[in-house]
């Protein structure tokens, strides 16, 4: 006997929402990038100061790291837990373990072009009380709110190492 599954009613979401966000042009080589990213413990840091407390990071390898933080989601503090994996500087996976979106994976890919690198972000998104629409376009602008934060902050931090090259040079 062949049983048929029953499908999600329309506008439910119970498995994972695959969606793109490409094309984050950053003005600086791919070091750069990386560097402010993942590295750098003066500027990235303040840039999501009213978003993000209570970070802690623990070396899990040489290519993953557990990181434990809250996010500000609307009014309320969330909890959350994930995995980082590095592979120095082209790709960024970050997988949520614990928290309101546990089960989700997000896939960060450094391209370099010249003088600017392009940062295109691939995600799976879980949830169960939001539509695939919904999903996308509440990620969609926590991606662009994310950027509009890092924004003058990574500005900044090129000015200064372009300095520091100089005056080393």
């Amino acid at each position: 006997m062949v049983r048929s599954r029953k499908r999600p009613r329309r506008g439910s979401s119970t498995g994972l929402v695959y969606f793109e966000d490409r094309g984050a042009i950053y003005d600086a080589p791919i070091e750069f990038v990386w560097d402010f990213m993942h590295n750098d413990r003066e500027f990235h840091p303040k840039a999501h100061i009213g978003t993000v407390r209570n970070f802690k990071s623990k070396r899990l390898s040489a290519v993953s790291i557990l990181l434990r933080w809250e996010k500000l989601e609307g009014r309320r503090w969330e909890k959350k837990v994930a995995r980082l994996t590095e592979i120095r500087p082209s790709v960024r996976i970050l997988e949520e373990i614990e928290g309101p979106d546990a089960g989700s994976q997000t896939v960060h890919i450094y391209t370099p072009k010249g003088e600017v690198t392009i940062v295109d972000v691939l995600s799976y998104r879980r949830s169960t009380k939001d539509s695939p629409a919904q999903i996308k376009a509440k990620w969609l602008r926590k991606f662009a709110d994310a950027y509009s934060e890092d924004l003058p902050y990574f500005q900044q931090y090129v000015l200064k190492r372009r300095a520091n090259e100089r005056a080393a040079a």
